[in-house]
């Protein structure tokens, strides 16, 4: 995923979202936007407030109504630890890969059909949401060993 969201595509994101393109909703997209791995929500808080005076309560409620709205996604880590990544499209559930040794997560595309979904057609479920992660060791780790 590419890193450095601009405002203007931020601003752009949020209209087709059908959300107001706010200073403080600009800054949060733009601080997920601009790293090419999923964010935890004090890593945002952080990046937003070196550049922009926010409480910790407004940057939660915006990632949690970008999530609303289908703008980022949010993985749900357990232990009541979560990340947030942007999504491509209205439809973009894609997998995640984490680093056991360094922590960090990868957002994983071209993973398409990663999911047999063959077994599911006889359960009457409304499917919402897809969290599939990947763990291992990540290049960077693997060269220092």
């Amino acid at each position: 995923m590419k890193a450095r969201m601009t405002a203007k595509a931020a601003e752009h994101r949020l209209a087709a979202a059908g959300l107001e393109a706010t200073e403080h909703r600009v800054r949060v997209l733009m601080a997920v936007g601009g790293t090419p791995y999923p964010s935890s929500a004090p890593e945002i808080l952080d990046a937003v407030r070196a550049k922009s005076d926010i409480n910790r309560v407004t940057v939660y409620r915006i990632l949690d109504l970008l999530v609303e709205h289908e703008v980022l996604n949010r993985l749900d880590l357990g232990d009541k630890s979560r990340r947030f990544c942007l999504r491509e499209d209205h439809d973009d559930e894609h997998p995640h890969f984490h680093c056991t040794r360094c922590d960090r997560y990868l957002c994983l595309r071209h993973a398409q059909g990663i999911l047999n979904t063959e077994g599911l057609e006889g359960l009457e479920a409304d499917i919402r949401h897809v969290d599939i992660r990947l763990e291992g060791v990540c290049p960077a780790c693997r060269s220092t060993t």
